[in-house]
């Protein structure tokens, strides 16, 4: 409690000498217009969990390195390893995507109305720069009837589209060698919306072999034919040299230095570095206003390599051509919407493995051609049954087509294929006694199908597919409210049970620390309870409290290594605590304190290693001054103030005990920002 008390105090005291005349509305206190769930609609009246980030939160006073600072805000969400760029930010919603190696599993990320989710349903969002970021929607639970495979919640982003000329540069340092610098410009021409964001993140890292390099190149043109079409090209290019990966420690490791690096990480130079682009163009026409189309075609390259740290096939490289498009037509009337369409995506895998010889490359050990295609059709309909009252009947069927093309032949020929199907139905009820108040009910399916990586990571050493693993479904059973009273406090409640088949779990061989397989449970069940309170104390002075309960556990696993019914899912704690004071005025000085209270949770199946809760307080200060058109903008922050010792992510099912990969300390970062042009 005295931490609390403290970061109070330290906020009020700030609060004292800042300008108490000030102009913000609270926008999270009114209903927002959100395009996640495929139909525009209100948050408030949409049959799911959905919540809503706006750019004040998702930028003011952030060090922008990663979208970790601002997801601890959302309920049912739970992300960790926000310091080792290796591996990339780890999310879960639920419980999907706790499993995942690296990245992110089992959740659909969307940049743009553009798919950064691969069709096997991995993404890393080290791919995106969150200065540019205007927005971000995210959908709580099973959503395969919206976006197919893998669709365990979704994360929806939008880049800014600015109006008013504008002109802004930004420059971030911090602890550990942090230095990020940020151009970014844009405006509203005639007919034609501009915008383009260059930035570059270096960093030393907390512990040793923890470095980071990142260049990012974005740029949207939308070009508005009339008030009723319009036409928009967007262009991404991604170059990172360096990423360091300083590997997991056992206990005793810790306790003797939270900084080092696992030695067998340094011998092999345990790294990865890629370059990626991604072009895509959007077509959306309103006939009227019953007939609106929408159609999207992108392509994207991704050049990787990576050194783990073992010698057998410890390198891995792959060239990735992924390409797509969609079609969806919608028809509208008072009492009934219809959205139908196609949804095709193709992603080609050209990998190799080597021997990893002391971080050089060693023979080649697999070659092979991995392809994974996916054709969705959509049927989503809404109906006004009375005018408080809406019904939501969603399905999607989805045909998945898997095929490996083994070109490594001294070993025999692993070629395979394999293919599924699936219907994804969902139904939703929606009740709203108000405009700013709904009850809500949704029973939805979601289905994973094992990833390429899961699949091609064949424990067997042979190439082709792992033949023992299979996909993972699930049910999903939801009921809520979401209110806004008075236009100061908002509350969202959200109850679930989901029901989980052949539940991927990742573990690892005693003879091969660091790499990962997977294999199947036979069935878990997830209930959980989530609550975000918002309250505005006055006029720019805005308070959130969230709180998630996640009792998650196998109900039938049985493995060589023992039973595992009644145990804890690894990797999600059962408690999740978020709180944010926030002090914001349009123009002045601005204040955040946030504090993160995070339960223990199990790193093993076998519930016999746990990782200890731990609480992490975070506070930022800024002065926002206008000089006619010219912003001028220095803030400083502070993460995890009181120096608590905890760990930034914890590796599931570990061999020889390497579970643990600490987080830094007290961590002082500050920038500048300098803006030319209106708000």
């Amino acid at each position: 409690m005295y931490k609390l008390f403290i970061l109070f105090l330290s906020l009020s005291s700030v609060i004292v000498f800042a300008q108490t005349d000030t102009t913000i509305t609270a926008k999270e206190l009114e209903p927002v217009t959100v395009s996640s769930s495929r139909f525009l609609s209100k948050d408030i009246q949409i049959p799911l969990s959905i919540t809503v980030i706006d750019q004040s939160r998702l930028q003011v006073g952030q060090s922008k390195v990663s979208l970790f600072e601002s997801l601890g805000a959302v309920p049912g969400v739970f992300a960790t390893n926000s310091e080792n760029f290796a591996q990339d930010l780890r999310i879960s919603i639920r419980g999907f995507g706790a499993r995942a190696a690296f990245g992110i599993r089992g959740i659909k990320i969307i940049s743009d109305g553009i798919p950064e989710s691969i069709p096997d349903g991995t993404a890393k969002v080290g791919n995106l720069d969150v200065g540019m970021m205007e927005r971000m929607e995210i959908i709580k639970g099973p959503s395969s009837g919206l976006y197919g495979n893998a669709s365990g919640g979704v994360i929806s982003l939008f880049s800014e589209n600015p109006k008013e000329h504008f002109a802004e540069f930004q420059a971030n340092f911090g602890a550990y060698g942090l230095q990020r610098y940020q151009f970014k410009t844009g405006q509203e021409v005639g007919k034609v919306i501009y915008f383009v964001s260059a930035s570059r993140l270096l960093s030393t890292g907390y512990r040793v072999q923890n470095s980071i390099e990142r260049n990012f190149l974005n740029g949207k043109v939308i070009y508005n034919f009339t008030n009723k079409n319009k036409l928009t090209f967007l262009v991404n290019y991604i170059d990172s040299p360096l990423a360091e990966d300083p590997g997991a420690l056992i206990q005793s490791e810790l306790d003797k230095n939270r900084q080092q690096v696992r030695p067998q990480n340094i011998t092999f130079k345990a790294s990865e570095t890629f370059k990626q682009q991604r072009i895509a163009l959007i077509y959306d026409h309103t006939f009227n206003e019953k007939h609106q189309i929408n159609a999207r075609v992108f392509y994207l390259n991704r050049d990787f390599t990576n050194r783990q740290a073992l010698q057998a096939s410890g390198q891995i490289a792959f060239n990735r051509d992924f390409s797509g498009g969609g079609f969806n037509y919608q028809f509208t009337t008072k009492k009934y919407r219809l959205k139908m369409g196609l949804d095709l995506e193709n992603q080609q895998d050209n990998r190799q493995r080597y021997d990893n010889l002391l971080g050089e490359k060693g023979t080649l050990r697999l070659d092979q051609i991995e392809e994974f295609r996916n054709v969705g059709i959509f049927l989503l309909q809404e109906f006004a049954i009375i005018p408080k009252l809406k019904l939501s009947l969603n399905t999607r069927f989805d045909d998945i087509q898997l095929k490996i093309s083994d070109k490594f032949l001294s070993d025999g020929n692993q070629s395979a294929t394999q293919s599924f199907q699936r219907f994804s139905p969902m139904l939703g009820l929606s009740f709203s006694p108000t405009l700013s108040q709904a009850i809500f009910a949704n029973i939805s399916t979601n289905f994973e199908t094992p990833s390429l990586n899961e699949l091609s990571n064949n424990p067997t050493g042979f190439g082709g597919f792992n033949p023992d693993l299979n996909p993972q479904k699930s049910r999903n059973y939801e009921v809520g409210y979401k209110g806004i009273l008075n236009k100061k406090f908002r509350a969202d409640v959200s109850l679930f049970y989901i029901e989980v088949e052949d539940e991927i779990v990742p573990f690892q061989l005693l003879n091969q620390v660091g790499r990962t397989y997977f294999r199947n449970a036979g069935l878990s069940e997830r209930k959980g309870l989530e609550l975000g309170l918002t309250y505005k104390i006055r006029s720019g002075l805005t308070t959130y409290f969230n709180y998630t309960y996640s009792d998650f556990q196998y109900r039938n696993y049985v493995t060589t290594a023992g039973k595992f019914d009644g145990n804890t899912l690894p990797g999600i704690p059962k408690h999740n605590i978020y709180g944010e004071i926030r002090y914001f005025p349009s123009i002045g000085i601005y204040a955040i304190a946030q504090i993160r209270s995070i339960g223990e949770l199990y790193a093993d199946d076998a519930n016999l290693t746990k990782n200890n809760s731990y609480v992490t307080v975070n506070l930022r200060a800024g002065f926002r001054k206008q000089i006619k058109n010219l912003l001028i903008e220095p803030f400083v922050g502070i993460n995890n103030l009181f120096n608590e010792i905890y760990n930034a992510n914890v590796q599931i099912n570990a061999t020889a005990n390497r579970y643990f990969e600490p987080a830094q300390g007290s961590f002082l970062f500050g920038g500048l920002t300098v803006r030319v042009g209106k708000l």
